[in-house]
């Protein structure tokens, strides 16, 4: 199946404003845990938030988001997911599928920073590469200045 296909076939909205939902599993809300203190911290450098959420993964799952990015906007893409993950992976997709950006390291939180020069509709796609365990929480968040 094409880059394409999968991107389309895996689309999901984000939810505005969504941190978890009062029903969220034990390792979600540690993920969400982890994610509310970077977006906190992230209020004295100027930062956001323009959408959160959390989901849960398992090993080589990955969720795709349907993300419009504006001109002038720099943005911050930020995942953590719960002790159960040991390496979660960021990737930004231009809306036809092409790898625009994509995060190096080999851990639990990645972050990607991008400044896109004009406004256009993007992918986001979170995965999990490596877990410890059969799934993890993971929760998501773009910010922006």
């Amino acid at each position: 199946m094409s880059k394409k296909a999968v991107l389309g076939l895996s689309l999901l909205g984000l939810g505005l404003g969504v941190f978890s939902s009062p029903d969220a599993q034990a390792d979600e809300k540690e993920a969400n845990s982890c994610l509310q203190s970077k977006i906190w911290s992230g209020y004295s450098d100027g930062w956001a938030v323009r959408t959160a959420t959390t989901t849960t993964l398992k090993k080589d799952e990955h969720r795709v988001y349907l993300v419009t990015l504006y001109a002038g906007n720099e943005y911050k893409f930020q995942v953590c997911a719960d002790a159960g993950a040991e390496n979660m992976d960021i990737v930004l997709h231009d809306v036809d599928g092409n790898e625009v950006l994509r995060d190096e390291t080999l851990d639990r939180e990645p972050v990607l920073l991008y400044k896109p020069a004009e406004t256009q509709t993007y992918y986001l796609a979170v995965f999990a590469s490596n877990l410890k365990e059969g799934e993890a929480g993971v929760a998501l968040a773009v910010t922006y200045r």
